[in-house]
């Protein structure tokens, strides 16, 4: 999986350390965004192979977002995976981008399955 870029839209700064310190055991490269204006700017630096979403990013308005990368990245955005303290809106979880849904917290191998399943769809050998 080395060379693939996977942009993290986080606000808690401890959940985005422990993302970037298990996917770059994977040999994944990591962006770190903290607003969806952050995100969009992000897009320029790295096209990305998959989205981690935080949903309560105060803010965001997650149908808008993904339409932003849709347009941004030629209309093949990058598999999502949303992040949530709660279980998200079904009818997001049935919008072809979204990959998968992590509830926080979440244990490193759930985020590690989710992220290989999105990447590859299959679990990653550890």
């Amino acid at each position: 999986m080395v060379g693939r870029c996977v942009l993290v839209i986080e606000h808690d700064w401890r959940i985005r350390k422990l993302i970037r310190a298990n996917l770059e055991a994977l040999g994944l490269g990591v962006r770190e965004a903290v607003s969806e204006q952050h995100a969009v700017q992000l897009l320029d630096e790295c096209r990305p192979d998959l989205v981690l979403l935080d949903v309560e990013l105060p803010g965001v308005d997650v149908p808008r977002l993904i339409n932003t990368f849709h347009a941004r990245l030629d209309g093949q955005p990058a598999p999502i995976v949303i992040l949530s303290a709660d279980p998200p809106d079904r009818q997001l979880l049935r919008t072809d981008d979204v990959a998968g849904h992590l509830q926080t917290p979440f244990a490193a191998s759930m985020l590690l399955d989710q992220v290989c399943r999105a990447l590859n769809g299959e679990r990653c050998a550890r």
